[in-house]
């Protein structure tokens, strides 16, 4: 069930909070509120200023008007897809991407990225700032302002782990910019510790009762078990082994609440019906409006569903055609076991009389649909966020506005990550890791005759399978580091070679952003490599 009460008047909202930047990089926006510039800071402003922090979260699939899903740039610098689209050079960030030439300018990195993030954590600050102004004696006013306290510094923590992740060594300071709008460059290891910072503020300003916040009333909005597992992602990737004990300590009080259990039906986690389902923690509420090419700022869905699925796709009940990009490599669907529910859930298969043929063929599956291939066609795509009948509304550009939700965290993830942690800590508070695997095991193939033991190769093996187009594989593959799967031999035609340098693992910050600082007392300096 779609909840708009959260997005649905953000424009209202932030029509009277000045963003008059806001598609602009924080190193020269403008203030994001009224409230930077004096005004007290009360719960509806505050809540106000929230739901615009929470606006970015809309904006991840087509990031300032550049094509760079998270899911899609997660999973195109991994070993589970191809590129695609129209030829080699088109959607030149995903194929820099996939061949590991990181290039410093325009929409050769993920300029987007960088964009809709720095914009979110000045937004957060905003918040932040109306909330330290904030007095009151009404108390549930302040309840409310103690939580929006949690959900402002989970939010920041979040943007600054996407900016981290991607990139490494950002700007970051923590209230708002004044002229001319620079700060210092934090390194990796200062941005992860600023992370740890507001997400265990955050912990600590959520309360147990707020564990699950998919009540109807608060869909989409931060939980503490959301908080938990962003702590739980940015520890992991790190390799922070000081902090496992702790981490794996969260996870297993998400596990011992009860509040969440993993969906029997894995395909249907993926319809609207199984939105802020009993597995869900955390999720981008994609909802229809006036978002287009040329407005990418505006309320609106998601661009993914029509990027990842198959051009010119007819005949097939229940999907819809779209761009060709990122199809599926065949070995991602070779690996899954015969009897796992995920394989078909994940990822479509659509060989015909045609595969293996060439771009501009015409594809004929075998129950009578067919589709355009295009560049580096395998017959397989991305199946979770696939374009769906019925999923966009008759509200801007159909494109760019789908419906389908994103899932950020999922109680999967939480089981997975807590077994790999007692790999490190032992079982925490009576949570077997061994009971964990085998939760998500039994739930793939329906029975209990598909356990394995509880080792780093099958945590490994078993996040690949369980997460396939969720843009997890790449991140996990360089905190694991078994970069070598990264390695892609040159096939003439198809793609061309690929090696990894420990280097790629944060990508070129965008030049336009570090010439805007030059001559200032905080000039961005380019990543090693670049």
């Amino acid at each position: 069930m779609k909840i708009i009460k959260l997005y649905m008047a953000v424009a209202a909202m932030t029509a009277g909070m000045a963003l008059t930047a806001c598609g602009d990089s924080f190193l020269h926006t403008e203030p994001t509120t009224q409230g930077a510039a004096g005004a007290a800071g009360d719960v509806q402003n505050i809540n106000s200023g929230l739901a615009a922090s929470y606006q970015i979260l809309n904006f991840e699939s087509f990031p300032n008007a550049s094509y760079e899903s998270s899911v899609f740039i997660g999973d195109i610098q991994s070993d589970d897809l191809w590129k695609g689209g129209g030829d080699a050079s088109d959607g030149m960030n995903g194929m820099n991407m996939a061949v590991a030439m990181f290039n410093t300018s325009g929409n050769l990195t993920l300029n987007g990225t960088w964009n809709i993030y720095t914009s979110g954590i000045t937004r957060v600050n905003s918040v932040l700032g109306l909330i330290e102004t904030a007095a009151t004696n009404n108390p549930a006013e302040t309840t409310l302002i103690r939580k929006y306290k949690a959900e402002a510094l989970f939010l920041r923590a979040f943007y600054l782990y996407m900016l981290w992740r991607s990139f490494g060594a950002v700007p970051f300071q923590e209230t708002l910019f004044e002229p001319p709008y620079v700060c210092r460059q934090l390194t990796p290891d200062e941005v992860y510790a600023q992370i740890i910072k507001d997400v265990e503020g955050a912990i600590g300003h959520f309360t147990d009762a707020e564990m699950n916040t998919n009540d109807g009333e608060n869909n989409g909005r931060a939980s503490l078990a959301a908080a938990y597992m962003l702590k739980a992602r940015a520890v992991m990737y790190q390799k922070d082994q000081a902090r496992y004990q702790e981490t794996a300590k969260g996870l297993a009080a998400i596990i011992k609440s009860g509040q969440y259990a993993l969906m029997t039906d894995y395909a249907g986690m993926w319809l609207q019906e199984g939105e802020f389902c009993s597995e869900s923690i955390f999720e981008a509420n994609n909802l229809p409006g006036t978002k287009d090419f040329y407005s990418a700022w505006e309320n609106g869905g998601s661009n993914l569903p029509t990027y990842i699925s198959p051009n010119g796709l007819v005949g097939d009940t229940g999907f819809e055609g779209g761009w060709g990009f990122g199809p599926v490599r065949p070995e991602a669907y070779s690996m899954f076991e015969e009897g796992d529910q995920r394989r078909d859930a994940s990822i479509r298969d659509l060989r015909g009389d045609a595969t293996g043929g060439t771009a501009g063929d015409v594809n004929k599956t075998p129950w009578g649909a067919s589709y355009t291939m295009r560049f580096q066609d395998t017959g397989f795509f991305l199946g979770k966020y696939a374009a769906r009948t019925g999923y966009h509304k008759p509200t801007g550009t159909g494109d760019t506005n789908w419906c389908n939700n994103l899932r950020i965290f999922r109680y999967a993830e939480t089981l997975l990550a807590y077994a790999e942690l007692t790999l490190t800590t032992g079982d925490i508070d009576g949570v077997s890791g061994a009971d964990c695997l085998n939760q998500v095991r039994d739930r793939a193939f329906g029975d209990k005759n598909h356990r394995v033991a509880l080792t780093l190769e099958n945590i490994q093996q078993e996040n690949h399978l369980e997460f396939v187009g969720e843009g997890h594989r790449y991140y996990d593959v360089v905190r694991w580091g078994i970069t070598s799967v990264l390695h892609v031999d040159n096939v003439p035609g198809l793609n061309t070679s690929r090696d990894w340098e420990p280097n790629n693992r944060y990508v070129a910050i965008p030049q336009a952003e570090i010439d805007a600082t030059k001559g200032t007392a905080f000039e961005l300096k380019q990543n090693p490599g670049y």
